[in-house]
């Protein structure tokens, strides 16, 4: 038998509610919640310390492209989110219950809050997140036993969940200081030698948060919150959860299920069968107005952590100076498709329930989005400075793409070698490999109109970045 009794027993007991008292000892405090505004400023911090002999760079063509983007595939700027670094679509589809790490990581890991935003595999993850938002959720109940028993549980909870943040930001950390562009992602990492430690650690602190995280929903089930309840059984379904399909991530608990409306295999099939979406050609010149974020979701403008022209020489990225200051420089981009793939979160998500929380009411110490006054103040759940504030809700893509950049005539002849000694050319977010050097790629300079010209030897879709949707109304 437990150690509570199921409200019904409590005979002669007293019917008011009995929420904490200001003099009340104060628990644990949730370094998940209270700290992500912290780890996301962090992960800039890591971000900007590549970029430190770079400081002068003009970030204006990010701009330019985000435009160009917006203007010519059908995206929107009230949810379009540019990502970079790069990253290819190539994730394998496997059997039923599985999912891939890239997969896993690229879904699940909440963006961040900017039109133009990096990409980091180990950032927070939306389902954490969620669950979070479940836990702040005032579970309502009469009786003063049960609430003590919540109030003892939620102190257990958060005191595992601490421990489990603290492995993950400790894996993060060094994930961060041995991976360059997410190659591979920081789950993929946590299955290699060098992330096997910190995949240990995980498991451990992970294990002991999911068992106090059930103790913790057992008692909310008790509580005179039914759609609360059922909420976070959802989430704790394992029937919602799937297995990671790398045979070295094993080990790992399952995790939340993260669903594509298409593999990455059946679009390229559709696409080079020509039943698929199709293709566009899109530019900008550098003498055009700079963009004005304002207009996006994001509702302004986020400083650029990574050069837009960049070319790759024996193996090192070098900065394209002559492309950054040449202010009659034109390029286009030609695709051969682009498409949009919706991501959606698996059964254990309950957007209804989310939707229906804007309001509250949450523990005390917490609001919706903070404030000022005595019902708004303290530790805001959603928005940006929240803990909960967004999800992916969908991949766009580009299938193919081919370049031409036009110069002015000093341009080209200082950049001619090295175009010609070059591996690959960084475009904004997306990268052109060339197999064997330009040349053999089969790479152009043509001298007479002053314009570079190529195309990518990958057959692996990119990624160009990802719709957005703000919580807690996103669908789900």
């Amino acid at each position: 038998m437990s150690a509570y009794e199921p409200p019904y027993s409590h005979v002669g007991e007293a019917s008011t509610p009995t929420l904490e008292s200001p003099d009340e000892e104060v628990g644990p405090l949730s370094q998940f919640r209270h700290g992500a505004q912290d780890r996301r400023l962090l992960e800039l911090a890591r971000l900007d310390a590549g970029l430190a002999a770079n400081a002068d760079f003009d970030d204006k063509p990010w701009g330019l492209l985000y435009r160009a983007l917006v203007d010519s595939i059908g995206l929107s700027p009230d949810d379009f989110q540019l990502a970079y670094p790069s990253a290819p679509w190539d994730w394998p589809c496997p059997q039923e219950g599985f999912i891939h790490a890239a997969q896993y990581d690229f879904c699940a890991t909440a963006p961040q809050w900017s039109a133009i935003g990096a990409y980091v595999s180990s950032g927070d993850t939306v389902h954490q997140a969620y669950q979070q938002f479940l836990n702040t959720a005032l579970a309502q109940t009469d009786y003063r036993s049960l609430r003590q028993h919540l109030n003892d549980a939620d102190d257990a909870l958060t005191t595992a969940t601490n421990q489990y943040t603290l492995a993950t930001t400790s894996a993060a950390s060094a994930y961060a200081a041995q991976v360059e562009d997410n190659q591979p992602s920081f789950t993929q990492w946590l299955g290699s030698a060098r992330g096997h430690g910190h995949q240990t650690r995980i498991v451990a602190a992970q294990v002991a948060m999911n068992r106090a995280q059930a103790h913790y929903a057992a008692l909310v089930a008790q509580c005179q919150s039914p759609e609360l309840g059922q909420a976070q059984r959802r989430c704790g379904d394992e029937r919602f959860h799937v297995r990671l399909s790398d045979l070295n991530l094993i080990r790992m608990p399952k995790v939340p299920d993260w669903r594509l409306a298409q593999s990455s295999d059946d679009w390229v099939a559709q696409v080079e069968a020509g039943r698929g979406p199709a293709g566009v050609t899109l530019g900008f010149s550098n003498r055009e107005a700079p963009y004005d974020f304002a207009q996006t979701w994001a509702g302004r403008r986020g400083r650029i952590r990574q050069l837009f022209w960049q070319v790759r020489i024996n193996g090192r990225w070098e900065r394209i100076d002559e492309f950054e200051f040449d202010n009659k420089l034109e390029l286009s981009l030609d695709f051969q498709a682009v498409d949009t793939i919706a991501i959606r979160p698996g059964d254990w998500f309950d957007g209804d329930f989310a939707r229906s929380m804007i309001d509250g009411p949450f523990m005390p110490g917490y609001s919706g989005f903070g404030g000022d006054s005595v019902e708004t103040r303290g530790q805001p759940v959603f928005g940006e400075r929240g803990f909960f504030g967004l999800i992916k809700s969908g991949l766009c893509v580009g299938y193919r793409p081919s370049f031409a950049i036009r110069t002015t005539t000093s341009t080209f002849r200082r950049f001619v070698d090295p175009f010609k000694a070059a591996t690959a050319l960084r475009i904004g977010p997306f990268v052109f490999e060339a197999e064997g050097g330009s040349l053999a790629a089969g790479w152009k300079a043509d001298p007479a109109t002053q314009t570079f010209t190529g195309a990518t030897t990958s057959r692996s879709p990119l990624i160009l970045g990802a719709t957005v949707a703000e919580l807690p109304n996103a669908a789900g």
